[in-house]
């Protein structure tokens, strides 16, 4: 995809099996995906679209990102400047674990997103 896959510091493992970039409509920017594992990324992006359209009312402010508990494993998903970012991991990955990657990701690649967003 994009070339901004060889700047990311977390590459998927230790449970998470796919890092994706989003647009607001939910189309890929930049992925990084292990082996046959095809995440839906429009489900994740339409699930933040939707909390952001009811004003952020699951925690009633700003919403910095949502976990979503799946049969088949587990989504972080976020606004990072005016992109989306999905990590996608297996069932058993720790919570905490997938949010301290997604944290660390979406802080890595804000800076150079939020200056695409300015130009």
């Amino acid at each position: 995809s994009s070339g901004i896959n060889a700047e990311w510091p977390l590459r998927p493992g230790g449970g998470v099996y796919a890092a994706m970039l989003l647009n607001q409509s939910g189309s890929p920017i930049a992925q990084a995906i292990l082996d046959s594992e095809r995440p839906t990324a429009s489900i994740a992006a339409h699930i933040w679209k939707l909390n952001a359209a009811s004003g952020d009312s699951i925690r009633g402010g700003d919403l910095e990102n949502l976990m979503i508990e799946c049969d088949q494993g587990k989504v972080a998903v976020g606004a990072v400047a005016q992109y989306i970012l999905c990590l996608y991991s297996k069932q058993s990955t720790e919570t905490g674990l997938l949010m301290t990657k997604f944290s660390i990701l979406r802080d890595h690649i804000l800076p150079p997103l939020s200056s695409i967003a300015e130009s």
